[in-house]
């Protein structure tokens, strides 16, 4: 909490406001400013289930990025694809691994209260786009006629054309954000 120069004090960015009991989370609700809302049972309930979706998933999404990082370092050990093949596969499943963290990240900024973030989700369409790429490549490797090899390529200059836009919009982002903040 920081004080506030004209008034009560104010909950961080960082703090997840206080939910043990009801009272704390009314408190919570009218220190930051949102009055109406600590008062309103309804809206009390909703951003209960609101916190218990958001604590479900970031736990759901933190096993599942457990798994399949185990279930990647197996299968790299006991795969029985050739050694190039079996490395692009364990770099798409960590690139998997990584947009899961990315979305738990997310997640738990938005537990923590943080106002929505455009970033991660410009960087989980990058790694999602490299993913894909990454999986061209693979099927290119394999004999394949010359129609479907066109297709691949084709394929492979639309997701580097996404991967640059996507890119560009991340560097606008960074770029407004620290125009927003002065740094």
């Amino acid at each position: 909490m920081s004080e506030s120069v004209d008034g009560p004090p104010r909950a961080d960015k960082a703090d997840a406001p206080d939910q043990s009991s009801p009272s704390k989370l009314a408190e919570t609700l009218v220190d930051t400013g949102d009055a109406q809302r600590a008062d309103n049972p309804a809206l009390r309930l909703l951003s209960r289930i609101e916190w218990v979706l958001l604590y479900g998933t970031a736990l759901v999404l933190l096993l599942v990025g457990a798994v399949v990082l185990v279930l990647t370092v197996a299968e790299a050990f006991r795969g029985n694809l050739a050694v190039p093949d079996r490395l692009i596969l364990v770099i798409e499943d960590l690139l998997l691994v990584l947009i899961i963290m990315e979305i738990f990240v997310t997640v738990l900024a938005s537990l923590r209260g943080a106002r929505f973030m455009l970033e991660p989700f410009l960087l989980v369409a990058v790694i999602a786009v490299v993913r894909h790429i990454l999986s061209l490549v693979v099927r290119l490797s394999v004999v394949q006629t010359e129609a479907e090899v066109r297709t691949r390529l084709v394929e492979l200059v639309v997701d580097a054309g996404v991967v640059v836009a996507l890119v560009a919009a991340l560097v606008v982002n960074r770029w407004s954000t620290r125009r927003h903040t002065g740094d």
